[in-house]
């Protein structure tokens, strides 16, 4: 017999009539992960319970609750706490910025990022009696995320200058969380934004690193072509976790007692900046190479799963200087 499937909370956010909160912290308790913090209504049999945002629904089964426009119907699956370790968290993250302020012109919610209006004006047959209603009022069910690539272009902005001084040629890269109404990357400890700062001649051979930072190791070793960056110039963005017992690192194993080795994660509206000084080529022209990669998940990891998950280049730019 085939295992039932496993619904994730977002088919049945319809059902959803409560979020449990702690009110002092106004986030998910710690000891109740998931679905632990969700009220459901559930029928009685020969009978449905449709729970949606609009206040205008008819006597019936169907019934009206603002929880479905707002963050909090979110939160108990976009916050995780492990053996007291906080592993995602992007709901509290929200709650932290400034599109969290009702009074602020930033004021988004979950679903206005997420579930943005595609332009139809009804969702119900209007045979069956469905009504017209203002675009602007409908909310898509495509949960725009991660496996879109403009959405995810459209979260950063990234910015760079580069000069040369002498036998030095400086380069200065800024990365503006300026879309997004969290942390970038959040959510899964897996997931990373990976910086790649390159510097050639005019012949195409790399300029020799003077300062800066270099990838760490587990962005892969060997070709990058073939997504290995291991210490090129630049920079790697996540929440690293290391496994207390093993002391292995980076780990997604979050199940396992594991503790933040380091966070360096750009929060909303906030700019991470780095900068690299490359060896000059007297007077000719060097070429600079900047690349933003969103990686789902570290590539080690995903060589022993045999996953295959394409890096989402996020930003791609080059100057030219003299």
């Amino acid at each position: 017999m085939k295992p039932a499937a496993r619904k994730h909370p977002h088919l049945d956010s319809n059902k959803i009539w409560n979020v449990i909160l702690n009110l002092e912290t106004d986030l998910p308790y710690p000891n109740n992960p998931g679905v632990l913090s969700l009220e459901f209504l559930r029928p009685p049999p020969g009978h449905q319970v449709f729970i949606g945002p609009y206040d205008d629904v008819a006597p019936g089964e169907d019934t009206y609750s603002p929880l479905q426009s707002e963050s909090q119907l979110c939160a108990a699956c976009h916050f995780g706490v492990f053996s007291d370790t906080v592993i995602y968290n992007s709901f509290g993250e929200w709650k932290n910025s400034e599109y969290a302020d009702p009074n602020s012109v930033l004021y988004q919610t979950c679903q206005d990022c997420h579930m943005p209006p595609n332009g139809t004006d009804h969702f119900a047959l209007l045979s069956e009696g469905g009504l017209i209603r203002d675009p602007e009022s409908i909310a898509s069910h495509k949960m725009l995320g991660i496996t879109d690539i403009d959405f995810m272009r459209d979260s950063v902005s990234l910015t760079a200058d580069a000069i040369v001084e002498g036998d030095s040629l400086s380069v200065t890269v800024n990365i503006r969380n300026s879309q997004t109404g969290h942390h970038i990357p959040t959510d899964s400890p897996l997931r990373h934004l990976i910086l790649v700062v390159r510097a050639f001649d005019d012949n195409g051979v790399p300029l020799d690193l003077v300062a800066g930072s270099q990838l760490p190791d587990w962005t892969g070793s060997g070709d990058p072509e073939t997504g290995n960056y291991a210490g090129l110039p630049g920079e790697a963005y996540a929440k690293v976790l290391e496994e207390v017992w093993s002391q292995q690192s980076p780990s997604g194993s979050y199940w396992n007692q594991t503790r933040i080795l380091s966070d360096n994660r750009i929060p909303a509206l906030e700019t991470a900046q780095s900068s690299y000084t490359f060896q000059a080529p007297g007077n000719k022209t060097s070429l600079v190479k900047i690349q933003l990669y969103y990686r789902r998940a570290f590539i080690e990891l995903q060589n022993l799963k045999g996953w295959k998950l394409s890096d989402l280049l996020i930003s791609d730019k080059s100057m030219m200087v003299k």
